[in-house]
């Protein structure tokens, strides 16, 4: 398969959210499969196991995967330069990882896994260079606009993820390290054909150019303080809860997260269609169209959410059952902040693409202040709906920080971006039936 954009923005977002809900129904029916075969204890080592590696790639990221889009977009550096000094990069910053893990690994890893065999321990840390190419190479194609593959490897990973799961604990009798070993298989192979996409667009090697590399580095740091900062926003609250409360509560406010992640899967496709596109405009093309994104967005959030206020506690009592009831409080009362966080993933990637990361990193570093202070304050005396309405106060504040700056830069106003008009309205069915067309095509030419 050659890989090449798609060359259409509502196609790319349709295919982008299918997608991702499929993460979601496979991920759904993964984490049962686990719990049941499993059991209690190696599920839980399963999960620890596996989280592992991602912590530590997650800091390990630097920011690179925006870069890369940067570099390719605005730039204009050569895709087979950044997809060089990608795999160098995934190759040096995995060795380094891996040393510090084996001479660090008594106070680094084993508080964390305690009673797993020190084998298992060490096979999932094969998942770290995997993990930073996945990173690194899914930005490259998310820059050069290959969405078809870019879906194709996230639909690839969930389905085989969750071949591999059932195949693991049912033939293999639910060992532990037969479940460990299904994903790293899983992820080395899906992998490896990501790395075959990238290459058919700009064929890359072992090459470094020291030039590119600072530049990615460097603009790299500024991103990664903003996804650090955003990464211990969305985590912090469960790590207060179990702080606070209990485990009990921790697993009823994680199952109220997770229950509203469909809703966000919305401006994160339409986030990761658009960045491409801004970081290849100029400024005041980039302000046209994130403003643009950003009433239209919302609106697709709010409609979502809406529909969400009035099925969700439903939908959360058949996955979960009753006993999960206790979970459906905090979720409503998440779902203000669902609807402000569509727009500050639009206006986050507006100030990425124009490498003025700095606001992205205030506002972010505010949010997370704010989080942790209103957790503090609110848990102990309302639990976790308490920690659900410090998580929609703080995302509200960080999206009116980023809105303010972005109408003060552009030039714009705030009902321009946030409101959608009588026009904008009127276009929907044509939208929608072009989109239809347009989705009926691409399936005939693939047939």
């Amino acid at each position: 398969m050659k890989t090449k954009p798609s060359g259409n923005m509502l196609l790319d977002i349709a295919g982008l959210i299918g997608s991702r809900l499929m993460l979601v129904v496979f991920g759904f029916g993964t984490g049962i499969i686990t719990a049941r075969l499993l059991g209690p204890h190696d599920r839980g080592l399963f999960t620890l196991l596996l989280m592992l590696p991602q912590t530590l790639v997650t800091f390990a990221k630097m920011g690179v995967a925006q870069a890369n889009v940067y570099y390719v977009r605005r730039a204009r550096v050569p895709v087979s330069t950044v997809a060089s000094n990608s795999l160098v990069l995934c190759l040096v910053v995995s060795a380094v990882l891996f040393v510090a893990c084996y001479f660090g690994g008594q106070w680094l890893i084993a508080p964390f896994v305690d009673g797993a065999p020190s084998s298992y321990v060490w096979l999932p840390l094969v998942l770290i260079p995997f993990l930073l190419i996945e990173s690194y190479f899914m930005a490259i194609l998310q820059a050069v606009e290959a969405f078809g593959a870019y879906n194709l490897q996230s639909i690839y990973k969930a389905v085989l993820s969750f071949v591999g799961i059932v195949t693991a604990v049912l033939v293999l009798d639910g060992r532990l390290w037969a479940a460990l070993m299904s994903q790293v298989t899983v992820l080395a192979a899906t992998n490896l054909w990501l790395l075959v996409q990238v290459y058919q667009v700009a064929p890359f090697g072992l090459r470094w150019d020291g030039a590119v590399g600072r530049g990615t580095l460097n603009f790299g740091a500024k991103s990664y303080v903003q996804t650090l900062a955003a990464h211990l926003h969305y985590r912090i609250d469960l790590y207060l809860i179990a702080l606070l409360l209990n485990p009990e509560q921790v697993a009823f406010y994680s199952i109220a997260v997770n229950m509203t992640n469909p809703i966000l899967q919305i401006p994160d496709a339409i986030g990761t269609v658009i960045f491409p596109k801004l970081a290849g405009s100029s400024d005041e093309s980039a302000h046209e169209r994130t403003a643009v994104t950003c009433r239209h967005t919302l609106f697709a959030t709010l409609v979502a959410a809406i529909v969400y206020a009035g099925i969700g506690s439903q939908v959360m009592v058949l996955f979960y059952g009753q006993r999960y009831a206790p979970a459906v409080p905090p979720m409503f009362m998440m779902l203000p902040g669902i609807i402000m966080i569509s727009l500050y993933q639009i206006l986050t990637r507006n100030f990425t693409s124009r490498n003025r990361q700095q606001v992205n990193i205030i506002a972010a570093g505010v949010a997370l202040g704010v989080n942790v202070t209103a957790n503090l304050i609110l848990i102990p005396r309302f639990g976790i709906v308490g920690a659900a309405l410090s998580t929609a106060v703080s995302y509200t504040l960080a999206a009116l920080i980023l809105l303010t700056v972005f109408v003060r830069e552009s030039g714009g106003s705030v009902r321009n971006t946030v409101l959608v008009g009588a026009d904008d309205l009127a276009r929907y069915p044509r939208l929608l039936m072009a989109a239809g067309a347009r989705f009926r095509g691409a399936g005939s030419s693939a047939k």
